[in-house]
């Protein structure tokens, strides 16, 4: 290209003035081109390198903001993992505390039920152990207070747990026994 006249690198060298003064990626490649093509005219070198230097700060810029946005894109990552790891341990904090206090409602309640079979209430515990028929051995505690009531010879009121309990834990012999001292059909 040694042979350009000066027409044509004049030419030359305001279409690249042009292009670098669209201050885009490629317009700024191609002035580089065009003023390598007419290296050493007037300034065309210092120009060249100017372009240059714009360009790296174009890609830098370019590079950065895509940079950035990965790293907001990577915090809204880690405050949504952190935001869900928050609602599932409030979930898991709840679910246990339902739980416990659930269990401890039945605990309660069985206590208590306990307490009037030991003090002699047995109608009070029968029903309350039937209404926690499947928490620990409360079948088997309505059958402690049916009994209860049998020794005591209060055959009617007995005979109602004992149909409850439908011969489960003594083959129905009480519930034949309450019958005949009712005077019931065996």
């Amino acid at each position: 290209m040694e042979d350009i006249k000066e027409a044509e690198k004049k030419n030359i060298y305001e279409q690249a003035g042009r292009l670098a003064a669209e201050d885009r990626e490629e317009s700024l490649e191609q002035a580089i081109e065009l003023y390598q093509s007419i290296e050493g005219w007037q300034d065309a070198d210092r120009l060249c390198a100017s372009c240059r230097t714009r360009l790296a700060q174009i890609k830098w810029q370019v590079e950065s903001s895509v940079l950035k946005d990965y790293e907001r894109q990577d915090e809204v990552r880690h405050v949504r993992r952190k935001r869900a790891l928050i609602i599932s341990l409030i979930a898991v904090l709840l679910c246990f505390t339902v739980v416990i206090t659930v269990a401890s409602v039945r605990f309660r309640r069985y206590s208590i039920a306990a307490e009037h079979l030991i003090a002699g209430e047995y109608e009070l515990a029968a029903d309350a152990f039937m209404e926690m028929a499947d928490y620990r051995d409360s079948r088997y505690k309505v059958f402690e207070a049916a009994t209860g009531l049998y020794r005591n010879k209060e055959y009617e009121k007995a005979l109602p747990y004992f149909i409850w309990l439908n011969g489960e834990i003594d083959g129905g012999y009480y519930l034949r026994k309450c019958r005949e001292r009712i005077g019931l059909d065996p």
